[in-house]
């Protein structure tokens, strides 16, 4: 029982961090080109330390916020079971990335070692001059369905 809690829980924070996203994109300006090569880095660089097995270093990508909420250990356990191809990715693909200064997103595809690949919306924000990582989300490319 305490296992469907937790798994409602986490589509409920998904459902809620994937209207976050299609609101900010309506609404932030497209990035100049320095800060979109920024917050670019910071997912690249999540995903480095993803493909190098530094959890740790992966981990301090999370903005504070995600990181109060989300202890090191669920976080790596919520990345290898729900973001597969983040989690054993191989190589990123950038489409649009918006910012206000303080927030970001970035869309993205992301490839994994078994070939495969999904899209994924990352929301950012600017905290001591870096951006971190507040949140990402999976989406379904039209005519797939995940099992």
């Amino acid at each position: 029982m305490k296992w469907i809690v937790r798994v409602w829980a986490l589509l409920m924070l998904g459902l809620t961090m994937g209207v976050a996203v299609a609101a900010e994109n309506r609404t932030l300006p497209a990035s100049k080109p320095g800060v979109k090569a920024e917050i670019v880095a910071s997912v690249e660089g999540q995903l480095a330390a993803f493909r190098e097995g530094q959890m740790e270093k992966a981990y301090a990508y999370a903005s504070t916020v995600l990181q109060m909420q989300t202890p090191f250990r669920r976080f790596v356990q919520l990345v290898r079971q729900g973001y597969p191809e983040i989690w054993s990715n191989v190589r990123v693909e950038f489409g649009l990335v918006r910012d206000d200064g303080r927030r970001a997103t970035a869309t993205a595809r992301v490839f994994a070692q078994d070939g495969s690949s999904a899209p994924y919306d990352y929301v950012l924000v600017k905290e001591d001059d870096f951006w971190r990582i507040v949140g990402v989300v999976r989406h379904e490319a039209k005519g797939e369905t995940r099992v």
